[in-house]
């Protein structure tokens, strides 16, 4: 077993905060995207959504930021006794989030977002299987942003591009509205519904997320192959 990883009060600090900043990426990715839906709507509306939405995804990739649904892909290697960053990392993309919708509030796409917002969420919140589709959707989600994060590793290599390979999953869930727990936040947000109903769903979906997101590495380990591909 994988012994735990010593970090001292500054590298914590900098984990921390490099968390946050990815939740606050994938915040304005969201906003971007809600804004796409509101004024195109439609197929093309969802297109472009989708690819703004992709903003988040590369910049947390290019800056080196810590995404909890990019941790999962090293849970196989992880070891029990490093997995508290997982739920250290979810709660500051949390964060980073809430300060993106904070912000939002006092700004004048304020009213436009939060009610294409409420409904998307709410769509999803309150249907008949709504348990079994957050987990699920949460599990596709999962599965498109392990191929987005290893992307940047493997496209190179592959003589392919980088970019492409980062974006496009992004663009798919996006597109199809799987659920991303973390992006999910926003939506909740702006809902402004506090209930175990929601936190059901909050915690489905992030265990959707863990699921599909393994679900790569465990075949790559069962290949043989040495990857220890994280974000």
């Amino acid at each position: 077993m994988k012994q735990m990883e010593k970090m001292t009060a500054r590298e914590l600090i900098v984990f921390c905060l490099m968390a946050v900043f990815a939740g606050i990426a994938v915040g304005i990715g969201g906003t971007a995207s809600l804004i796409s839906a509101s004024r195109m709507g439609g197929g093309y509306g969802k297109i472009l959504g989708g690819l703004l939405f992709s903003l988040g995804m590369y910049a947390i990739i290019s800056f080196d930021m810590r995404l909890f649904t990019g941790m999962v892909a090293a849970i196989p290697k992880m070891g029990v006794k490093n997995m508290w960053k997982l739920p250290v990392c979810f709660l500051c993309n949390a964060l980073g989030v809430a300060v993106v919708a904070v912000l939002l509030t006092f700004s004048p796409i304020y009213a436009e977002v939060s009610l294409e917002a409420v409904k998307l969420i709410g769509g999803k919140l309150h249907s008949d299987t709504w348990a079994l589709n957050a987990l699920c959707s949460g599990v596709l989600c999962g599965i498109l942003i392990t191929m987005s994060i290893w992307a940047s590793h493997y496209a190179p290599v592959k003589g392919l591009s980088t970019t492409v390979g980062v974006i496009l999953p992004i663009v798919v869930f996006a597109f199809c509205g799987f659920d991303h727990s973390v992006a999910n936040m926003l939506y909740f947000y702006f809902l402004g519904e506090v209930s175990w109903h929601v936190l059901g769903y909050i915690l489905l979906s992030i265990v959707g997320n863990a699921i599909g997101g393994v679900l790569l590495p465990l075949v790559v380990m069962l290949r043989g192959t040495e990857n220890d591909k994280t974000a």
